[in-house]
């Protein structure tokens, strides 16, 4: 039987996969910065599919937590990169 949260983990999965990826091309590009900033904020939907789960789940302090943690990273990234 299929986990009611379970496309939340195959994109959480899927968002992992991608930010690795883009952590090996950033290190060979670095004179493409925008891949670096587009890595951050695949990064903070990674954590906010995290968030979602935890919604599931009914965890209601891990999932602001966690929504938090996104939020932020996104924001300071934003701010870093403008």
């Amino acid at each position: 039987m299929k986990s009611p949260y379970e496309s939340y983990q195959r994109a959480q999965l899927g968002a992992l996969a991608l930010v690795v990826v883009l952590i090996v091309v950033g290190l060979f590009q670095l004179e493409h910065r925008w891949i670096l900033l587009l890595m951050f904020y695949v990064l903070a939907a990674s954590i906010a599919f995290e968030a979602l789960i935890d919604k599931a789940r009914e965890q209601k302090v891990n999932m602001i937590i966690h929504f938090t943690c996104a939020v932020i990273i996104f924001l300071f990234t934003t701010l870093l990169y403008f």
